[in-house]
């Protein structure tokens, strides 16, 4: 009986989300292993070591493959001075050839005016004579030579325009196809540019080998097991390193009667079994489709089974979690009002639902347009500071200014505007780490191949393995626009960070190119008030969207760059196809008033949209929005307005890690930035 009444007791303690259910840390195994048959050169870490993700763990043997790369590099430095020298000598052949013309034309000048002259005298002499002949001091026969002479000469002086005008004509095509030359490759290189292009495949095919050899941790946690040494030969399948990560969720198993009590984005409290103290924080993510048998350590007793559905539960910051790890939890339904926990500190933001209901489409669009989908959907949500190590901080500014995903390595990588400290590192060739959590990895990430990074603004994925980051093209607070300002960056993965693969400087390119290029674009003044600070790519070509200058209809510039790979090997804007791809209104609300927007940052969709953020274009103070293009064209966009950030500066949006969301990285100064996850169903 007194069984039954525990049994009875446990089960009314567990029916509801305001009583405690039990719970465990998730655990998930990361096994390190090679693709292909290597040697272990080297492991950086021991057993119950923690790891942050994107950590280096292992190291195999490169020599090889650095050999192999090594001569690719030489093949390329190879052919690469082949085109110089190449053009060089047609470049001298031409210049022989205009050299001799320009002798023969020099000459055909000197007979045409010999022969002009020649003419004159026959003339004078032939006047001369016939006045004889008259007189009866000379005969007709005299006369008759005098005229065979002034025929032939005639017929030189006749002929020798056409021959000038011949010679003139091959000197002005020699001297186009040396500006060709100088201008753009043609057949005369075409196969050592073909032999150029498979040099570089190779390359990169031999980086990302390279690359291989270098074993990351996925996600953070402990280091379980080393199941190899160095000098160790590793097998594809055979594990090197083992890792229990907690992935920072908890797994709650809620109990069949109290199934339809949780719904995903309950607020979550666990408390660690056995102890007091302040609860972790989070949201219920994912809550199991089906009743299920729960997992043996979910049961009530070992003899008795339990059913029921299992519900993930993600934190709100990152936590310690031993895998396994057993808690109590309770769900509570957010309230349309909630402010957040005052366990979890938060920026301030509108909610999304707010922001829907009172989202006007932006001017310029076009009426009826389907209302952006996390307009419709999405439900209340907050910005979260990001959790920011000191040693960060001690090292480097942070200040977010765009976003890219990376999948495979379960992070984050972020650009920051500023890099360093001013006196010290200023301009460090640095990105940062952050995990889905918010949680910036304390060693940032190096880059190689430049010197400095200045005012970087964005970053996004190429195709491969490919990232592109590129800074404002503007000028300082003290007019000055210094080379590293208008760096367009393509990076390749090398060691634990990247490699500058290739370089080119868009401003000075546009100073370059002429009025009429400059117009076309939208500069009709100039580069002088250009800021660039949102790019993305999508089928082989790259994106800007410009802070400003804004068109004189308030709308914000966007361009397309159809052959960024052309751009930085020729260094050259003829034939890599820019142009103004569209144009579109994206206002922002300071202090309550309208006020014009620029493109902070811009991001190409799964599903061919285009999600836009935006803050005021040349107006001080903060305030942002995001945007969304359902159907994005060349021309004029019909942005629809999704949600308002007051008081902060969205500097970057892109797909979020996990599944059906947007993230949003907001620039504080100062101060810690903040994130958001935005629930986006497309």
């Amino acid at each position: 009986m007194l069984g039954t009444l525990g049994l009875a007791v446990w089960l009314y303690s567990s029916t509801g989300p305001s009583g405690g259910i039990v719970a465990f840390a998730q655990s998930d195994i990361e096994a390190l292993a090679v693709v292909e048959p290597a040697r272990v050169k080297s492991i950086d870490v021991e057993v119950g070591a923690e790891v942050s993700p994107g950590q280096v763990i292992v190291t195999l043997d490169s020599g090889s493959i650095d050999a192999e790369l090594a001569l690719a590099r030489a093949e390329e430095a190879r052919l690469q001075a082949l085109i110089p020298a190449e053009l060089a000598r047609l470049e001298q052949e031409i210049a022989a050839s205009v050299e001799g013309i320009e002798r023969d034309l020099a000459r055909e000048v000197e007979e045409q005016r010999r022969a002009s002259a020649e003419g004159e005298v026959l003339a004078g002499e032939i006047s001369r004579v016939k006045r004889m002949i008259e007189d009866r001091q000379a005969s007709v026969e005299d006369l008759s030579s005098l005229d065979v002479q002034r025929a032939g000469v005639a017929a030189i002086a006749s002929e020798k325009p056409r021959t000038i005008k011949l010679l003139r004509a091959q000197i002005a095509a020699a001297e186009e196809r040396r500006r060709r030359l100088r201008e753009q490759a043609g057949p005369e290189t075409a196969k050592i540019e073909a032999d150029l292009t498979v040099a570089r495949r190779e390359i990169e095919q031999l980086e990302l080998q390279r690359a291989q050899t270098t074993l990351r941790a996925a996600h953070g946690g402990r280091v379980a097991a080393i199941r190899k040494r160095p000098g160790d030969v590793a097998v594809p399948g055979d594990p090197i390193v083992e890792i229990v990560s907690s992935r920072g969720r908890i797994v709650a198993c809620v109990p069949e009667r109290a199934a339809l009590d949780v719904q995903a984005g309950d607020v979550a409290k666990a408390w660690v079994r056995g102890r007091g103290g302040a609860p972790l924080t989070g949201r219920a993510v994912t809550v199991g489709p089906v009743v299920l048998e729960l997992p043996t350590r979910c049961w009530p007793s070992l003899n008795l089974p339990a059913w029921g559905r299992d519900v993930q539960i993600e934190l709100d910051h990152p936590a310690e979690l031993l895998a396994g790890q057993a808690f109590d939890v309770t769900f509570e339904r957010p309230s349309s009002d909630a402010q957040g926990s005052p366990d979890v500190p938060t920026l301030p933001a509108v909610p999304v639902a707010q922001a829907a209901q009172g989202a006007q489409p932006a001017q310029g669009a076009a009426q009826g347009a389907p209302v952006a989908p996390a307009a419709q959907r999405a439900g209340a949500g907050e910005a979260l500071r990001m959790t920011v190590p000191p040693a960060l901080r001690q090292l480097s500014r942070f200040e977010p200014s765009g976003v890219l995903p990376r999948p495979a390595e379960s992070r984050y990588l972020l650009v920051s505007d500023d890099t360093g400290h001013k006196g010290e590192g200023e301009g460090a060739p640095l990105l940062f780490a952050m995990s889905a959590t918010g949680a910036v990895a304390p060693e940032p990430v190096p880059v190689t191949g430049v010197k400095e990074l200045v005012d970087i603004e964005s970053i996004t994925a190429g195709d491969g393995d490919d990232v592109y980051l590129l800074s404002s093209q503007g000028y300082s607070a003290k007019g000055k626009r210094k080379k590293a300002r208008t760096a367009l960056l393509r990076l390749k993965p090398e060691g634990r960070g990247f490699r500058v693969d290739a370089e080119a400087h868009l401003a000075e390119l546009l100073d370059a190119a002429g009025p009429s290029v400059l117009a076309g674009l939208g500069l009709p003044g100039g580069t002088r008030p250009l800021e660039i600070e949102g790019m993305t790519y999508r089928d082989g070509a790259l994106y800007f969207g410009l802070k400003s200058p804004l068109d004189a209809q308030g709308n914000a510039l966007i361009w397309k760059l159809d052959a960024p790979r052309a751009l930085l090997e020729s260094k050259r804007l003829d034939g890599a196809g820019l142009s103004l791809w569209a144009r579109a209104r994206v206002g922002v609300e300071l202090d309550g008033a309208p006020t014009p927007g620029g493109i902070s940052d811009l991001s190409f969709l799964a599903d061919g949209s285009l999600a836009i953020t935006s803050t005021p274009s040349t107006a001080d103070g903060d305030a942002g929005a995001l945007f969304h293009v359902a159907r994005p064209q060349a021309g004029v966009l019909s942005p629809r307005l999704v949600r308002r950030f007051p008081g902060l500066k969205p500097e970057g949006v892109s797909p979020s890690l996990s599944s059906g969301k947007l993230m949003i990285v907001f620039d504080a100064g100062a101060e810690v930035p903040s994130f958001l996850e935005l629930p986006w169903q497309g």
